[in-house]
């Protein structure tokens, strides 16, 4: 009659299982919390049901005989498998969180403080996609859950909550600035490198953000088709071209305040103004639990960081 498992032979293989890896029964019956003669008798009544030896015993040690060495290797890989499960079991469901956001502001804000969020969420898996369209109301593509955008007040969805106001500095090194001595004047402008993100959001007008800070800070209006300039579609590409001498940008502080705090950049003018457009934040109009818990993760993280903005900037925001 074939052999079949059933729980007395399960026992058994268990005990040959350690023995074979060990090359010893007294090792066995420690790693298994057993008495050395408990393991041998196990491994006798094994080879007493299957009707061959599974050991060849020497006054040394112990070898598998060619047929244990085969129901070893299969008795190892299915107790490894067993334990490997139990234990993928034993840890806690993790939700996955589909978060869409603007990619600068991934890169110099979000990213820097999403291990904050892990900490206090181990639970959620979060996976960050960057891009840069518009998200219609309830319309999330490709199973987004959360979405991140800079939009102008009258865009913002009703659903929509701003996650804080935001303001423009001018910004470039202090290398930079050595070479090019500031002054509001409409031949410095049009005597430095401008390094413009032509498209904030999305079918934004070209420059808005040059734009609204200059029509605040110039006493006298300044073509910005005048002088030499970089342009970008993106922040970072910007701060990037800053961070690297080769000129002036304007900059949200959410995207610059850690290098303005260090002194990579130089607010130029010592001027905010008012940005044109607002960081937002969309969810599923039928959101779970975890996309519930980014959010309020989220909108926190944004208040801390308006509070500590106002200290880096000593005045009100």
């Amino acid at each position: 009659m074939p052999t079949q498992l059933d729980p007395a032979i399960i026992g058994t293989l268990r005990c040959f299982e350690a023995a074979g890896r060990l090359l010893s029964f007294t090792k066995a019956a420690t790693a298994l919390s057993l008495t050395q003669s408990a393991v041998s008798q196990q491994i006798r009544q094994l080879e007493q049901r299957l009707g061959y030896p599974l050991f060849v015993r020497h006054p040394r040690g112990l070898a598998l005989t060619p047929k244990g060495v085969v129901l070893h290797e299969v008795t190892a890989s299915a107790f490894s498998d067993l334990n490997r499960t139990l234990t993928k079991l034993e840890k806690p469901d993790v939700a996955l969180l589909n978060v869409s956001c603007l990619p600068s502001f991934a890169l110099q804000w979000l990213m820097p403080r999403l291990a904050d969020f892990h900490r206090q969420h181990p639970d959620i898996s979060v996976r960050l996609k960057a891009e840069v369209d518009t998200v219609a109301r309830h319309k999330f593509h490709g199973g987004i859950d959360v979405a991140i955008r800079y939009l102008p007040p009258d865009d913002i969805p009703d659903d929509g909550v701003a996650l804080f106001d935001e303001f423009l500095i001018a910004a470039a090194t202090p290398d930079y600035l050595r070479h090019h001595p500031p002054a509001i004047e409409k031949a410095w402008f049009e005597s430095v490198t401008l390094l413009r993100d032509v498209e904030p959001w999305e079918s934004a007008p070209e420059d808005i953000e040059w734009q609204t800070w200059l029509h605040d800070v110039m006493p006298t209006p300044v073509g910005l088709a005048d002088g030499s300039h970089f342009n970008f579609n993106l922040s970072s590409l910007a701060i990037s071209a800053a961070l690297n001498h080769q000129g002036v940008l304007i900059g949200r502080t959410a995207l610059i305040c850690e290098e303005l705090r260090t002194g990579r950049l130089v607010n130029v003018f010592g001027r905010l103004v008012p940005a044109p457009a607002r960081y937002v934040v969309l969810r599923q109009a039928r959101s779970g639990s975890h996309v519930c818990a980014f959010v309020d993760w989220l909108v926190g993280a944004c208040a801390s960081f308006d509070g500590e903005r106002r200290l880096q900037f000593e005045k009100p925001l």
